[in-house]
């Protein structure tokens, strides 16, 4: 009964560690816009109204500005700088980003006339994308209101953003920016389609790639259940070194299983 506990539980820490190193190789890419009322959504990095600011401001939006519901009469105050904002619900669509190809993000649920705006100061595509990793962002497709408005195949690239794969496709305060978004502003839905590439090839999967098979831990033989498990290099940012010192011990674990028939 110990032995079958054991093996089950080797067998359970395979298949979730499994599944951590797949979560591990993924990345995620983000809609941001700020309208020539300010309010926005700001990069999913930024300390204040980011991703991990403990507020709700990241999933939603943040809106001041003058035509506003009845709801929010405190933001007829336009430019009150006493009022820090109202957070609106919202539906983002983020793009889960596991290799080169065409992805998504989108805003829905927001009313675009709501504060009175017309036109973006900031609208960009940003991702938690090393800016080592060789990966570029392209063809950024913008869809206002489901019909496409523009396409920029050649976004500029953040030169604020020193860590991460970003790109703007406006900027007002940025007057290098060549092929900038003047395309229409939406009124019920934004979204943007870009393509990824060079990630397959860049530093995402040199991790994986210097990670030791599973077959190389040593193999248990009948009578020695208890091999050492020796592994090579692996990435200690992506958990994929444990995932094949689990793997061998589950192969130590299967030899088990075979004695103990064998002996029945």
């Amino acid at each position: 009964m110990k032995k079958s506990r054991m093996i089950a539980a080797v067998a359970a820490s395979v298949v979730a560690a499994s599944a951590l190193a797949v979560s591990a190789g993924a990345y995620t890419g983000y809609l941001g816009f700020q309208n020539t009322v300010y309010s926005f959504r700001n990069a999913w990095n930024e300390g204040t109204y980011g991703l991990n600011a403990n507020n709700d401001a990241f999933k939603n939006v943040i809106v001041w500005g003058g035509n506003d519901p009845e709801t929010y009469p405190e933001l007829e105050d336009y430019f009150d700088y006493d009022v820090t904002g109202y957070i609106l619900p919202v539906q983002w669509t983020d793009a889960n980003i596991t290799e080169d190809g065409t992805y998504t993000v989108a805003l829905d649920g927001f009313d675009w006339t709501l504060d009175g705006a017309s036109s973006f100061n900031l609208l960009f595509v940003d991702t938690d994308i090393p800016i080592d990793s060789g990966a570029v962002i392209k063809n950024c497709k913008v869809l206002v209101d489901g019909a496409e408005a523009q396409t920029i195949a050649e976004p500029w690239v953040n030169p604020d953003e020193k860590e991460y794969v970003s790109v703007l496709l406006e900027n007002i305060w940025n007057s290098d920016i060549v092929d900038r978004y003047s395309g229409a502003y939406p009124t019920t839905s934004l979204a943007i389609q870009f393509d990824v590439e060079g990630l397959s090839s860049g530093a995402a999967d040199a991790a994986v790639e210097e990670a030791p098979a599973a077959t190389e831990a040593p193999a248990a033989t009948a009578g020695d259940t208890t091999a050492a498990v020796t592994s090579s290099k692996g990435s200690p940012d992506t958990g994929v070194e444990d995932v094949a010192v689990i793997a061998g011990l589950a192969i130590a674990a299967g030899a088990g299983i075979a004695l103990t028939r064998k002996r029945k």
